[in-house]
């Protein structure tokens, strides 16, 4: 029970004054949506009532067109009002849930102290003056995640504030209720941490805007860096505070920023789904999110057979030990390094000159433009202009060489014989054609040829329409058959070579190019590559410089190479790349120096990069646990947070069949422990089937296991089974790895991945083995 006017006492009347102004407004907000739904539904059902109707003459269609648009401009403004009255009541529900977390009392330098409470969206009285709440990304809110109580500064766009900041306390509200509260003198405090992250998991990710630590605050506000890069130990926060970054910048500068114009590329569709409620539940709209994947899809999958990430990450698994996936694997660290993206830099500049393939224009038998042709279109026009230059003259010349053939074509044998046959339909158009220009009176003597000659032009406007798509899309440019010529020939690849050398396995890489490239089958390490051939001959024409913000998860899991497409294709925006050294689990990065690949693509001057080394997800028995994974340099840098729960478990099993009983037996004890996420991770998608299966003959009906696939995009509550590269980014109540064997994670290659897999843990982390355990695994009790 509390003290009469203790400062908890206090804190709740304080906590009921604000809900009632929460309440006020919510009623009123409903009772302006109310209005709004039935005006919405009124003027849509009396629509057409309030439109007068009157088409005798152009004078009246005029007036019945402006009366359309006056009910139409009525309606859409209604709508619009009562969408922003839906959104206020969804923000006041979720204010009258918690409205605010934390409170600090401030005297500014000259002036007396003020009491501001902060949450996650602001709180105005109904006098437009009074501040209840102060938005979390508010400038003056930063003095709750930068400092502790004593001196404090705080930046706001003319300047720097000073004073001292006398008290610091935080709260939880839940159902509009007072849970805790803790006067602190760190800047976030460790009560609140723990109460926070000893909740369970959830099927999507939360926002943190009560637990941001220092650190990651200034990952949040920084506004100086057009290059960001944040180095994050597991489960440190670095997605979250990426995500609250974005909400800040929405803030910051609304109104010349918008959702649109921010991308994040997410590691899986999986992970996209898992955050896809952060930053609604702050009031904002979401970014535009994708995969490096759909990046190429987009680009590449209608015209060939694309190799993603995770199908060559099968393959080199499937093809492992052998001369192929040796050879395989050399190709796919060279092909994502920065020698090889000079390379190609060089041999674009070559191409300048002469060099790149076309494809000829053809039709059934008769070739309208030759490759030749289009070459000297292409090289006729001076290199200076550039490539797009070029590529668009190339272009205007193909369309205008089609417009002439249809021209020559008119009386054909050919083409008389394909008129003939065309259905009344065509012809009822032709008709409407001549009728428009004139003709059918009685002046006039040769409007059934007119007819014919429209309904020929229009036939072979039709045959020829797949050649025009293709001149217009700039598909006369063979891509694909200029990239392969780069490894036809020795002496061209080592005159682009920075180092004048070939790569070791070129050989092989060019016999792959012959087999692959000649069926339309695209490696995925040749992917980005490709792209970036095909882009540069256009003109980077595709280049989006409407994207300012464009935000990188898992970067460490990206290409030299990629990294510099993508600087490419987004030529205005600032870059945020997040990631972890020790999640680097692909061939294609594994070599790349870290983060080397992204900070040589600003100058240092407008580059920051940061680092956040403790790990807040899991227990401190788990983060210890699993930095023994690593080698002693990599786990240097880790800092478990102080959270205690139960030591990671590994448990020997003779085979299979054995594994399955005993985590099924496992998974029972958690679900009745109450843990509502449990993540089983096996190595590779082919694992997942086996272990599913064996799941589902063991456990009870009423258990449902989900099988998590590469084209999943929600993440199920309960249990689920899933692949290891699918885990990136996603966190479970429990974990438990199928198969920590010797012969699935014994070698070098896949310690990186052993301990991604082992960090998606919260509270409970279990490894299981059939014969000999991975070396990579710490001995317990050592």
């Amino acid at each position: 029970m509390n003290e009469p006017n203790s400062p908890r006492d206090e804190e709740e009347k304080r906590l009921l004054v604000v809900l009632e102004q929460v309440s006020r407004r919510m009623h009123k907000e409903l009772a302006h949506l109310g209005d709004r739904r039935e005006d919405v539904v009124g003027i849509r059902q009396e629509f057409w009532d309030d439109v007068r109707m009157n088409f005798s003459d152009s004078t009246e269609v005029g007036e019945t067109w402006s009366s359309i648009m006056q009910q139409a401009e009525l309606l859409a403004e209604r709508e619009r009002s009562h969408r922003v009255a839906s959104e206020a009541v969804e923000r006041l529900t979720k204010q009258f849930d918690s409205p605010y977390f934390a409170r600090i009392d401030f005297a500014e330098n000259g002036m007396g102290t003020e009491v501001i409470y902060i949450g996650r969206a602001s709180l105005v009285g109904e006098d437009e003056e009074t501040f209840y709440v102060y938005d979390w990304r508010a400038p003056v809110s930063s003095l709750f995640y930068d400092h502790e109580p004593g001196p404090a500064t705080y930046r706001v766009p003319d300047g720097e504030i000073t004073g001292e900041l006398a008290l610091k306390r935080q709260f939880v509200i839940r159902g509009g209720q007072m849970k805790h509260m803790f006067d602190t003198s760190e800047t976030v405090g460790d009560e609140i941490l723990q109460a926070v992250l000893s909740e369970g998991s959830d099927t999507s990710m939360k926002s943190i805007v009560a637990t941001i630590q220092k650190e990651q605050n200034w990952i949040i506000r920084d506004e100086k860096h057009k290059l960001l890069v944040v180095q994050g130990a597991a489960g440190s926060g670095k997605t979250s505070a990426a995500l609250q970054r974005i909400a800040y910048l929405l803030y910051r500068f609304r109104g010349t920023l918008g959702s649109d114009q921010i991308i994040l590329f997410s590691p899986n569709p999986v992970f996209k789904g898992y955050i896809s409620n952060v930053l609604p539940d702050l009031g904002e709209a979401n970014m535009r999110q994708m995969t490096f994947r759909e990046l190429i899809e987009a680009r590449l999958g209608r015209r060939y057979e694309v190799e993603d990430l995770f199908s060559q990450t099968e393959n080199i698994e499937a093809a492992d030990g052998t001369s192929l996936g040796d050879a395989r694997e050399r190709a796919i660290r060279y092909k994502g390094s920065e020698h090889f993206f000079v390379t190609v830099e060089n041999y674009l500049k070559r191409l300048e000159r002469d060099g790149i393939q076309f494809r000829p224009l053809r039709f059934r038998t008769e070739t309208i433009a030759s490759a030749e042709e289009i070459s000297q279109v292409f090289y006729g026009i001076r290199a200076s202009e550039g490539f797009g230059t070029r590529a668009a003259g190339a272009r205007r010349w193909l369309l205008e060489k089609l417009n002439a053939w249809i021209d020559s074509q008119m009386n054909e044998p050919w083409l008389e014989e394909a008129a003939e046959l065309v259905d009344s339909e065509d012809v009822q158009r032709a008709y409407v054609d001549v009728r428009r220009s004139g003709g059918f009176h009685d002046e006039v003597f040769d409007d059934e040829e007119k007819m014919s000659a429209r309904i020929r032009r229009r036939v072979a406007e039709e045959a020829i329409a797949p050649l025009v798509k293709a001149a217009r899309g700039y598909r006369f440019l063979d891509a694909i058959g200029t990239y392969r010529q780069l490894f036809e020939s020795r002496s061209l690849f080592t005159e682009c070579a920075p180092d004048g050398k070939l790569p070791l396995g070129w050989e092989w890489m060019l016999q792959r190019a012959e087999e692959t490239m000649g069926r339309k089958i695209i490696d995925h390490e040749d992917a980005t590559p490709l792209m970036y051939v095909s882009e540069a001959l256009e003109g980077f024409r595709r280049v989006e410089g409407d994207i300012l913000h464009v935000f990188v998860d898992e970067a460490q899991d990206y290409s030299p190479f990629q990294a510099a497409y993508l600087r490419r294709r987004y030529p205005r925006a600032r870059l945020t790349v997040l990631g972890d050294f020790n999640q680097a689990i692909y061939l294609q990065s594994q070599e790349s120096g870290g983060f080397g690949g992204w900070t040589r693509l600003m100058a240092p001057e407008v580059t920051s990069v940061l680092r956040l080394t403790t790990s807040y997800r899991s227990t401190e028995q788990i983060v210890e646990y699993t930095k023994g994974i690593l080698t002693a340099e990599d786990a240097a840098g880790i800092t478990p947070f102080q959270r205690k729960g139960e030591a990671p478990k590994v448990m020997a099993c003779k085979d299979g069949g054995q594994l399955g009983e005993k985590m099924a037996s496992d998974i029972i004890e958690l679900l009745a422990r109450g843990y509502g996420t449990i993540g089983v991770i096996t190595k590779t998608a082919h694992e997942t089937g086996n272990a599913s299966a064996l799941l589902k003959e063991q456990l009870p009906d009423e258990v449902s296991i989900a099988l998590v696939t590469g084209g999943a995009a929600e993440l199920p509550k309960g249990v689920s089974v899933l692949p290891s590269y699918l885990a990136k980014g996603i966190e479970f109540d429990a974990v438990l790895v199928w198969d920590a064997s010797s012969a699935s994670y014994g070698k070098e290659k896949d310690r990186k991945l052993l301990y991604t897999v082992c960090t998606r843990a919260l509270h409970v982390l279990h490894i299981y083995h059939t014969g000999e355990a991975s070396p990579w695994l710490p001995i317990q009790g050592e």
